[in-house]
């Protein structure tokens, strides 16, 4: 693959624009599997995750998995997407864009993800999960349609010699979606 990574800031945010380009050999096709857990992702911060339960455990808690945050540093986390899907119900949804912000010391943070229009499978379809993992896949359409006895539903394939660019826009901001003007920035 090729990698191009632009890195922008105006005085309110900061982007990070990634373009991976997948070229498959001259000679055979390159097959990317329908998988849930694909793509294009960034790992959040524990302050800034939902209310979940631990992975070990069972408990909730309120930020790493081994540690619990004070009270003014606890998940109070929110997700929301461009189809006004929020919180659980934007997993495995399809939208342009999806955000998720939380309060942290008295202020809001968000990092929100854009579909470029032109990917493959635009919209994409999201992979948010409460505890902080945040990503976009156009991939994963038998787990994300509940078509499990199709797996092979959201394969692609590259013919050989050929090529696909994926496009993604990762946009910090301060703010929920509406204070940030997510919509108006896609």
């Amino acid at each position: 693959d090729e990698r191009k990574i632009s890195f922008h800031a105006t005085a309110a945010a900061r982007m990070i624009d990634y373009e991976v380009t997948f070229r498959a050999p001259t000679n055979e096709p390159l097959v990317l599997g329908d998988n849930k857990d694909g793509t294009m992702a960034i790992r959040l911060a524990q302050w800034m995750t939902m209310p979940h339960k631990s992975q070990g455990g069972g408990a909730s808690i309120t930020g790493a998995s081994n540690d619990v945050l004070s009270a003014s540093n606890a998940s109070k986390g929110h997700i929301v997407n461009s189809a006004g899907h929020r919180d659980g119900d934007t997993w495995g949804k399809r939208a342009d864009w999806c955000d998720y912000f939380s309060e942290h010391d008295g202020e809001i943070y968000g990092v929100a993800m854009f579909d470029h229009p032109q990917n493959l499978r635009h919209p994409t379809w999201w992979q948010v999960r409460d505890y902080g993992l945040f990503g976009a896949n156009p991939f994963g359409k038998h787990d994300f349609e509940g078509l499990k006895d199709q797996p092979h539903a959201g394969d692609y394939t590259v013919p050989a010699g050929g090529s696909l660019t994926l496009r993604y826009r990762f946009y910090f901001h301060n703010g929920d979606e509406k204070a940030g003007k997510i919509a108006e920035r896609y």
